[in-house]
């Protein structure tokens, strides 16, 4: 995590347009700040800061602070968080992220003819948390670099595409019941500023049923983690290509942090000052990754798997609501 001296300049301009991202948000909230830096990377890191001496930063930006953003992300989770849901709320999560994973992976294999660790990473980005849980499991299953940006630009694009339809659709279908809104943008949205951001085109009330459902996600990343990695490390030989000759590690430091941290947050109930910058630190440091994916992700990669991706990501995402759906009515009606 040591930073050299030739890295400054690729990592300033990653914070500097997160910072840019995260005041232009006030003005687009339904891009989101996550969404505009990753867009804005792409322009800026193909044109203006196309140059070689940003690249070593830039990578550094892209791969520590998320890490240390999904460590901390711990600390504003507890175990009481699940209780509230009830049987039902956890249910429907727990199902709906094992037919989202499976659907993924099957699309992934027979459908778009994509190798194993972009069918695991498309699968954990939808499934759990966007980027973070991409950014969680690429280690574990030992993904190469572009295979992990491929990924986060689109489940980031499905992400923005459900933030723009996600609010009118949800109120059209269950009218005034915020719970069952909450339930669909919580339980489908990429995300969690994602999920913030579209709730909040609703009500508030939506916005603290939808963030419940999503946190339970989230504190599914460490089992999906291990799953995964399993997944890939069995099938490691199965496959070309599966996961190349990286070495798997089941749980990287920050998703053991990421535990402990909820485990101390349950039992001793950390201060609700420490509960704000935790978020904070996180809430940005995403918004970091994203500027610095944007700015490693050049038109070449885009134009190599591009339509085949956008293709994918879509009709995920489709189908995520279409299963969201379907599940809510048996689980709540």
């Amino acid at each position: 995590m040591q930073i050299k001296k030739g890295q400054w300049s690729g990592i300033l301009l990653a914070l500097l347009l997160s910072l840019v991202a995260m005041a232009l948000a006030n003005y687009l909230p339904q891009i989101g700040a996550e969404g505009l830096a990753m867009l804005m990377g792409i322009l800026l890191g193909n044109t203006i800061f196309s140059g070689e001496k940003y690249n070593s930063g830039v990578k550094w930006a892209e791969k520590y602070p998320i890490e240390i953003g999904i460590a901390l992300l711990g600390a504003t989770l507890t175990l009481k968080t699940i209780a509230k849901l009830g049987w039902q709320g956890i249910g429907f999560i727990i199902l709906n992220m094992i037919l989202v994973i499976t659907i993924v992976y099957a699309l992934g294999k027979y459908i778009f003819k994509v190798d194993i660790a972009d069918r695991l990473l498309m699968g954990a980005g939808n499934a759990v948390c966007g980027s973070s849980a991409i950014a969680a499991v690429a280690p574990a299953i030992g993904a190469r670099d572009n295979d992990r940006r491929t990924a986060v630009a689109t489940v980031s694009l499905t992400g923005m595409l459900l933030l723009l339809t996600l609010p009118g659709l949800s109120q059209w279908i269950f009218g005034q019941n915020n719970l069952l809104i909450g339930a669909l943008i919580g339980g489908t949205v990429q995300s969690v500023g994602q999920v913030v951001g579209t709730a909040a085109l609703v009500n508030n009330q939506v916005t603290t049923y939808a963030t419940l459902f999503k946190l339970l996600r989230v504190i599914m990343l460490a089992l999906v983690v291990v799953g995964m990695a399993y997944w890939a490390r069995k099938t490691n030989h199965d496959e070309e290509g599966a996961t190349g000759k990286a070495k798997i590690t089941f749980l990287p430091w920050y998703i053991q942090a990421f535990i402990v941290l909820i485990l101390i947050n349950s039992f001793v109930s950390l201060p609700e000052p420490i509960h704000q910058i935790c978020h904070t630190v996180t809430s940005f440091f995403g918004v970091v990754n994203l500027a610095a994916i944007g700015l490693n992700l050049k038109w070449s990669t885009i134009q190599k798997s591009g339509v085949k991706f956008i293709s994918y990501g879509a009709l995920v995402g489709a189908i995520q609501v279409i299963l969201a759906l379907i599940l809510i009515f048996v689980f709540f009606k």
